[in-house]
């Protein structure tokens, strides 16, 4: 079974939401399935919006046409992964024909999760992170930033590149570029992980032990998005935040 609470707010100095998210839920021959996909839009007058909503309606079209309840037992989750990678490159592809039709990049990070059963596996481009927590240890996507890359060449220290004007530069995102490279993360789906999805706007504030305080009971979920919100824009955040947080209780 899976536990989920998502919250997005505009923030202190935007006008629009560029974020946009996605949560399906069904059942496969007795088996939970989840797809959770987080994105964060980039583009004057409203077209990271467009790119961001693109997206995620693209992936829901997606999960609604694939049927989960009616397919094969044998279906893999390699495949079902495949697929899914093929569906973010027609996304990438669709974003850079409609910003030709308007004359001007319109572009997204998009951070997903699915799970299936006992197995998950994140797909991840931008910026936008997915962290998971089990037995005390935190796993996290790779920003695809230019401090990020600067940071694994040694130029820059953790703290140096948190406080970089060029932290928000992104180096991989949909709908500017042909070739793009998604990375992949999977595992096993463990009683008591938990998975938090969200923009940049919501985690550039917050520090990793605040991240780690995800309380388990449902309630307390809620609680804590709202406390951590309020936090962020108390902080000074202008950027829209976001976030999704799925815990997961299986048998």
């Amino acid at each position: 079974m899976f536990h989920t609470v998502k919250m997005t707010d505009v923030g202190n100095g935007r006008v629009n939401n560029q974020d946009s998210y996605l949560l399906k839920e069904c059942f496969c021959h007795g088996e939970q399935v989840i797809l959770a996909v987080m994105c964060d839009g980039m583009g004057g007058l409203r077209r990271g919006e467009r790119a961001s909503s693109f997206a995620v309606n693209f992936l829901e079209q997606w999960f609604d046409e694939k049927g989960f309840d009616s397919i094969s037992k044998k279906v893999k989750m390699k495949t079902i992964k495949k697929e899914l990678i093929t569906a973010i490159r027609s996304i990438n592809q669709k974003l850079i024909l409609m910003g030709r039709t308007y004359g001007d990049s319109m572009g997204t990070t998009l951070t997903l999760l699915f799970g299936m059963g006992h197995d998950f596996f994140v797909l991840n481009i931008g910026d936008t992170r997915a962290y998971w927590f089990e037995n005390q240890r935190m796993f996290v996507t790779k920003d695809h930033t230019l401090v990020e890359e600067e940071v694994r060449l040694g130029h820059l220290t953790r703290q140096e590149a948190r406080m970089d004007r060029r932290r928000h530069i992104l180096v991989q995102c949909l709908g500017v570029t042909k070739e793009i490279q998604i990375d992949c993360y999977q595992g096993k789906l463990k009683e008591g992980m938990s998975f938090l999805l969200c923009t940049d706007g919501f985690y550039n504030r917050l520090e990793e032990e605040e991240l780690y305080q995800v309380p388990k009971d449902k309630e307390q979920m809620k609680c804590w998005v709202r406390e951590m919100m309020s936090t962020v824009k108390a902080r000074g955040e202008l950027d829209n935040l976001s976030c999704m947080v799925v815990k997961v209780e299986v048998s």
